[in-house]
């Protein structure tokens, strides 16, 4: 389990105690020295060495207890259990105490690694909490000192996922294909499989193992799960990369803090419990030592410390007066009685039982192995636009793996692709977007007769895109962006940009900034293709009074959406398609064309210049262009497709929508972002400067709240 320091601020003088008390840092190393393992035993007396997850005591307290008895801690970290173990197996004499997890303690015991406890040498023993002694893997705690215990939970990503299903079922939603990370940890990952399937998660029964793993090939084949340990889950979930995950109870509550997109919660079935424990290798010298140490940690005002810093549950029962009530609140470190009835530790069960997890885990990592031993493109595209029936059924036809990055808008898109044309096989972007790679020559002339016929199918609204003959870029799915917001205020008056100029709306701006002028000026009555620097001053100058913090009212689609569903904002510019499919179920929430009509947008398909699988890139381009999967996305996306072929497979809804497929009318007010060169630079200038001056606006009120802020307290000092 790997903790984080996080130490909350009412405790902050319990923590200075331990500081005043003892200036000495612990001497910390991840790796001993060649010196220390030269060391004579008497150059090593007065000094304790700890073999520890990295991070999991507090720097205070370990000092505090360096001043108390006068011996010099060191420790050696490790990443996970397994390495802890080659690290005791390989030099046993180095360590005088090892912190290892239920499972592994069984096996050092009936390996004989470990030297039994004289639990009356340890002062506090009583003040541990009994739900964490005599356990199955030590019983009497012949052996062990329990440390810290917890949960193993889901995390989830809440800017990626709305609101999964409180469930270890949520693990194997379609929806998270590519996207779901497992501990590699086997009671855990069995746990999850088992509790999903319905079953108690020590079941002994064979018949219900296998099951379980059955249900853990078929995440690997149907979502691309992958198992990792805990750092790769902490990185992971950290850069957006994973969506969902199995993770440590204290490791996501520091998570959630580093992150404001990080949420957690303990399934509805139950959870497997966890205790981590001192041990003592059978070859420590430093008895004495280990004893001080260990009694020390069971005092209650240590325990209590030492918890709020690294934000977990402490084993220690007498500790709790002591802890920081944002720990005690915490009701996925702290469990309910009825939380706590559903969750259990390894029961150790049996040695057939834990055989067949090790025999059924290996199938899983064999299968992970094989899977990414296929063949794989790699894919960059915007968020949350691949539909995943048509990956997996790309996936399940080919054997043909997609390595899916997104990117949130289109500067982000360019810079991603631009910064490594290698790393991508296939960029889907807007037309602007892919002239600007086109300029750059990243893309490649593509071969017509690798991708068969439906290249020719495009919509006549499509027809002014501006790679004539698509001689880089084939049509994925076209829209438009339009304003959603609150019912009444489309049924007052007819849908007008004009409304951004309203003073009484709270709005959301699209992170587009080419987009929002052309929008602008249709809003002020002018034609947007024949503005002049006059009036794109105007326009600007509007935006300013308007959103005099306009930065702040930019967001990616994602969050303007939220804002939108949860009240924050009255009116929103959006993409027609998200739009639609993220306030289906909202009430009182509609979506629609402005009179003055919409930009028009192509997203297509492009071939990087530098692609490493360049034929499997266009056997991609090829089925995702093919009539029945362009209507399967349009109807999954909610979205246009640019395929005439595939309008008579397109869902009727989808069809039959205005804010899609606006009346003729309406359609042919509708049109691609595009300035004059000259204008196009002269607006990229103007909007560069606004948004600077802005952020500069921005910092200057932030910077006076803070000074008077700062004075305020002074005052009150």
């Amino acid at each position: 389990m790997e903790i984080h320091l996080k130490f909350p601020l009412e405790f902050c003088l319990l923590a200075v105690s331990f500081v005043l008390s003892g200036c000495q840092e612990s001497q910390r190393q991840d790796v001993p020295s060649e010196e220390s393992r030269a060391e004579s035993p008497e150059s090593r007396e007065g000094a304790l060495t700890v073999l520890t997850y990295d991070e999991y005591f507090s720097e205070e307290v370990i000092s505090s207890f360096e001043k108390e008895s006068g011996l010099d801690v060191k420790f050696v970290t490790f990443t996970n259990l397994d390495e802890m173990e080659a690290l005791l197996r390989s030099r046993p004499s180095e360590f005088d105490l090892v912190i290892t997890d239920g499972g592994t303690l069984a096996d050092l015991i009936e390996l004989q690694f470990l030297q039994p406890l004289d639990l009356s040498r340890i002062s506090g023993f009583s003040n541990l909490d009994t739900r964490f002694l005599d356990l199955a893997f030590d019983p009497g705690n012949q052996y062990s000192v329990p440390y810290m215990w917890g949960t193993t939970l889901i995390a989830y990503r809440s800017d990626k996922i709305d609101e999964p299903r409180k469930s270890w079922k949520a693990l194997w939603d379609e929806r998270y294909r590519g996207r779901v990370l497992m501990v590699d940890d086997d009671f855990d990952a069995y746990a999850a499989a088992l509790l999903a399937g319905g079953h108690d998660l020590n079941s002994p029964d064979e018949a219900t193992i296998h099951a379980a793993t059955e249900l853990l090939l078929r995440q690997v084949d149907d979502l691309d799960a992958r198992f990792v340990d805990i750092f790769d889950i902490r990185d992971q979930l950290l850069s957006g990369e994973c969506w969902i995950s199995m993770t440590y109870s204290s490791d996501a509550a520091v998570l959630a803090d580093e992150e404001e997109n990080i949420a957690y919660f303990i399934p509805e079935e139950g959870a497997p419990l966890w205790v981590d424990s001192f041990v003592v290798p059978r070859e420590s010298r430093n008895i004495e030592a280990v004893y001080q140490f260990l009694s020390y940690f069971c005092r209650a005002e240590v325990a209590a410390a030492n918890s709020n810093e690294l934000w977990c549950a402490s084993a220690n029962k007498a500790a709790k007066p002591f802890l920081s009530k944002e720990i005690l609140e915490d009701e996925t470190l702290y469990l309910s009685e009825d939380v706590m009835a559903r969750c259990q530790f390894d029961k150790q069960s049996s040695p057939a039982r834990h055989l067949l997890l090790n025999q059924g885990l290996k199938r899983v990592y064999d299968r992970v192995r094989e899977a990414s031993e296929k063949p794989e493109i790699s894919l960059l595209i915007w968020e949350d636009y691949l539909a995943a029936p048509v990956v997996n059924q790309f996936k399940a036809e080919t054997g043909v793996r997609v390595k899916v990055t997104e990117a949130d808008n289109s500067e982000q898109l360019k810079q991603m692709f631009s910064a490594a044309p290698g790393g991508f096989d296939v960029v889907v972007a807007d037309e602007q977007t892919i002239r600007q790679l086109m300029e750059l020559r990243l893309l490649t002339e593509l071969d017509k007769g690798k991708l068969g016929a439906n290249t020719e199918q495009v919509e006549p609204v499509l027809s002014a895109a501006f790679d004539e003959g698509t001689r880089f870029t084939i049509p994925y799915l076209w829209g438009l962006t339009v304003l959603a917001g609150r019912s009444e205020l489309f049924s007052k008056s007819e849908p007008s940009w004009a409304m951004i100029w309203r003073e009484d709306l709270k709005i959301a701006l699209l992170d587009e900034p080419a987009d929002l002028m052309w929008m602008a000026l249709l809003g002020l009555g002018y034609e947007p293709a024949e503005a002049t620097k006059a009036q794109i001053d105007e326009a600007a100058a509007r935006l300013t009074a308007r959103f005099p913090d306009i930065t702040r009212s930019m967001t990616d689609q994602q969050t303007l959406l939220d804002q939108l569903e949860e009240g924050e904002v009255d009116l929103a510019i959006s993409y027609n398609g998200d739009a639609l499919r993220r306030m289906a179920d909202v009430p009182g929430i509609e979506i629609v064309v402005p009179r003055e009509g919409a930009p028009l947008w192509l997203d297509s398909f492009a071939i990087s210049r530098d692609a490493t699988n360049p034929d499997l890139a266009y056997r991609f381009i090829a089925y995702m262009t093919e009539p029945e999967t362009s209507a399967l996305s349009a109807t999954e996306l909610s979205y246009a497709s640019p395929n005439r072929a595939a309008l008579p497979m397109v869902d009727k809804a989808v069809l039959n929508n205005r804010a899609l497929y606006p009346e003729p009318d309406l359609i042919q007010k509708c049109s691609f972002v595009r300035f004059s060169p000259e204008m196009e630079r002269y607006v990229k200038g103007v909007m560069l400067r606004l948004m600077s001056e802005s952020r500069s606006r921005s910092f200057s009120a932030d910077w006076a709240d803070r000074e008077t802020s700062d004075s305020a307290e002074s005052g009150t000092e």
